[in-house]
């Protein structure tokens, strides 16, 4: 496959194109960001607002916003600290808040309409909640021998309408809406331009759980979630060795058992705070492939360089949204 990489593809999942201003909601922040509309890379306003305690709560089966009133209260807020104005946004969404999964095919209707039965009927077996009462995109790679891999984002239509919900309220339509490690994913591919020649694992650390991507020539073989117990969710982000070798291991043993027998091209990691580079090193020595922190740096800047350090692994969900309009 060629530099279209799982990038292009999922942006199938969204409308033509990107507005210049991105979202991203978790349970802990609001992360907001305005890139210039003639330089990708120039990041001119941004912010991060703090969220109460249980004010968002990703779940499958339930809306995902305790009040909906305080919500658009900290939205709101969060605007005005950024200083963005807009009508159309596009938005990053907690990957708890959705199932993903891949379906591997011998064959796939080509009617839209039974394609769509198909893949909800194997989705009724692995969701907790009634299939249809579910929003369902799928995104088809077929490959030379005719066989498919289609990947599947289900969330409860009641998830998704009150993320919408909150946004409307201030008179901004959320357009582009996608999960947190896909928009990532957006921001990894302006910084190697040629992912979708090599086989990569994105590895995202916060203080919920870790969420891991792995994308083989374009087109993603593994999503992978995993929660962190309560009493570790302080060391979130700046997890030691044994922790982050733990998440990673599985990722790159089911790789190596079911895709290739060679190591992975490379593997980023990206959490709340920068790893230390000891800590990378041996990570690379022990899988046996270069083991990087995804930094955002490298490809934005802002005139608020201090400020954009400080926050820049916070704001990776909406730079890459915002970034994928370019």
């Amino acid at each position: 496959m060629t530099q279209k990489s799982l990038t292009s593809r999922i942006q199938k999942f969204f409308e033509p194109s990107l507005p210049v201003v991105a979202c991203e909601i978790n349970r802990r922040a609001i992360a907001i960001v305005r890139l210039d509309s003639r330089n990708p890379a120039l990041v001119e306003r941004f912010a991060v607002m703090p969220l109460p305690e249980g004010l968002v709560s990703p779940s499958l089966i339930r809306p995902n916003i305790a009040s909906v009133p305080d919500f658009v209260a900290e939205l709101k807020s969060a605007f005005a600290r950024a200083e963005v104005k807009t009508a159309r946004i596009s938005l990053a969404l907690p990957d708890a808040s959705a199932k993903v999964s891949l379906h591997p095919l011998d064959t796939l209707p080509g009617n839209e309409n039974e394609k769509q039965q198909l893949l909800r009927w194997k989705l009724k077996k692995t969701v907790p909640f009634n299939i249809d009462e579910a929003h369902v995109t799928s995104l088809d790679h077929k490959f030379p021998n005719g066989k498919h891999l289609v990947l599947t984002v289900c969330i409860h239509r009641e998830v998704l309408a009150q993320y919408e919900e909150v946004f409307q309220k201030l008179g901004i339509h959320a357009g582009y809406i996608c999960l947190s490690s896909f928009a990532t994913f957006e921001l990894l591919s302006k910084l190697e331009p040629d992912l979708g020649q090599r086989s990569v694992l994105l590895l995202r650390v916060r203080s919920s759980g870790v969420s891991s991507l792995i994308a083989q020539e374009g087109r993603l073989v593994l999503f992978r979630q995993s929660g962190i117990e309560e009493e570790a969710a302080t060391m979130a982000g700046t997890l030691g060795l044994p922790d982050l070798f733990d998440e990673i291991h599985p990722c790159v043993t089911y790789y190596q058992d079911k895709l290739s027998s060679q190591p992975l091209d490379k593997i980023y990691v990206a959490c709340a705070q920068d790893p230390p580079a000891a800590l990378l090193s041996s990570l690379s020595e022990r899988f046996r492939s270069p083991v990087v922190n995804l930094d955002p740096l490298r490809f934005f800047q802002s005139p608020n360089a201090a400020a954009l350090r400080n926050l820049k692994n916070m704001l990776m969900p909406s730079l890459g949204l915002a970034a994928g309009r370019f």
